[in-house]
């Protein structure tokens, strides 16, 4: 049973990494201001998890405010980080965070991990600074130490919602909300543009796919997964969004980035089926 649920967990937060994939994509195609698309997309995915998990996101303590704070704040970062670094840049530092996610096991449980875990850790980050070596520069300062930061919170986040005493689902909520009001109010006061209803659509549509439905299955699939097996998975989502970007941008893959992609393929399979093999 214990197996199955691990099962069930690994696949949600594989479903979480599709959905989220496409996000750059939506973000690539619109000429929006980056915290109007934080704004209509965050608001679209809160109105989506009031429907469908109701009275429950309200559901809020002190664990689950501050872990919405985490992951609001985390969002913001990796926003910022992109318009004042490059985007590969900010990537790869942000998805860092499995490193994180060992020290927050290590400093607040004393847990040491398992040898294979700290392996696929470190074959996963090789695979993805070979997957963006071409493109990492020394950007600006400012920009990458937001990626950093953003990494230290998308840790966090993913440690925070896996404890026991956490409401995923309300934190997600919250963290929404938060986006939500710090975009449009950003859009509101600062930023003049011009809008349309083609636009404004895609990134409702964005909002209620790849913000809400995978801050559902987020909410579920943490449950019943480590924090870092969940973090190392959602990794899977820098291998999907080129997939993407080929098909309708026409973008190619080169021989380091598909040699990155591969090896970060071969070490996510492979911590899965440790982690399987462990549980069963």
């Amino acid at each position: 049973m214990k197996h199955t649920l691990k099962s069930k967990g690994d696949l949600m937060i594989l479903g979480t990494a599709f959905l989220w994939s496409f996000l750059g994509i939506v973000t690539k195609t619109v000429s929006y201001h980056g915290m109007t698309v934080a704004g209509i997309t965050s608001l679209m995915a809160a109105l989506l998890l009031l429907c469908v998990k109701g009275r429950r996101v309200w559901c809020i303590n002190r664990l689950t405010f501050f872990t919405a704070l985490v992951t609001a704040f985390m969002n913001l970062t990796f926003l910022l980080a992109n318009k004042y670094t490059t985007v590969a840049n900010a990537i790869v530092l942000q998805y860092s965070s499995p490193i994180f996610v060992v020290l927050y096991y290590r400093v607040f449980q004393h847990k040491k991990l398992k040898p294979f875990q700290m392996s696929t850790v470190a074959v996963c980050f090789m695979g993805l600074l070979i997957f963006f070596s071409g493109q990492l520069t020394g950007g600006n300062m400012s920009g990458n130490f937001l990626a950093l930061a953003s990494g230290i919170l998308f840790a966090g986040s993913f440690y925070l919602n896996a404890l026991p005493d956490n409401n995923p689902a309300a934190s997600q909520f919250l963290s929404h909300v938060i986006c939500t009001v710090m975009g449009l109010c950003c859009t509101f006061f600062f930023v003049k543009q011009t809008y349309t209803f083609s636009q404004t659509g895609l990134l409702m549509a964005a909002g209620i796919l790849c913000n809400g439905l995978a801050a559902l299955m987020y909410s579920q699939g943490i449950r019943y997964t480590t924090a870092l097996n969940a973090n190392l998975i959602a990794m899977s989502e820098v291998l999907m969004a080129p997939v993407w970007a080929f098909l309708l941008f026409g973008e190619t893959l080169g021989t380091l980035a598909a040699l990155g992609a591969g090896l970060m393929l071969f070490a996510i399979l492979c911590e899965t089926w440790f982690e399987s093999r462990a549980e069963a």
